[in-house]
């Protein structure tokens, strides 16, 4: 008799410890799902991401050929970085584009075509700071 009741009391301390680890199991899943930051949902408004294309991309992507200009900017990782480096490249693209540097005079002299209008540059600029101003709220 003793023996049955050892046998009962292990297969319930197995029953329970068995439901103990499964729902240990279930509990930290969800709390690491709900601990997980946000995706980033930045994207590239149409009208800027046409200058982008237009003006900027064929140098400042992940297939340039120009080492420095994709250590710079890479316009195609933008959505992938973290929201603070994130909004420091907007900074750097509204500065830059405020001071004029870009794209630069030696490139432009070769390839007029992709100079930017003052409103095209004034676009950026101000899509740029709105969108870090969103990001820091």
């Amino acid at each position: 008799m003793k023996q049955f009741r050892f046998k009962i009391f292990a297969g319930f301390a197995l029953l329970i410890s068995a439901f103990i680890v499964f729902s240990s199991f279930t509990d930290n899943r969800a709390s690491l799902q709900e601990n997980d930051p946000p995706e980033n949902q930045f994207e590239i408004p149409d009208d800027v991401n046409k200058i982008f294309e237009n003006k900027c991309f064929d140098c400042h992507n992940v297939n340039a050929e120009g080492e420095k200009s994709k250590k710079k900017l890479l316009i195609d990782k933008l959505p992938e970085l973290s929201k603070a480096k994130l909004i420091s490249k907007l900074d750097a693209i509204a500065e830059t584009m405020k001071e004029g540097e870009m794209p630069p005079e030696k490139f432009l002299t070769k390839y007029p075509e992709y100079t930017p209008t003052k409103e095209e540059a004034q676009l950026l600029i101000d899509w740029a700071n709105s969108t870090a101003d969103e990001l820091l709220k």
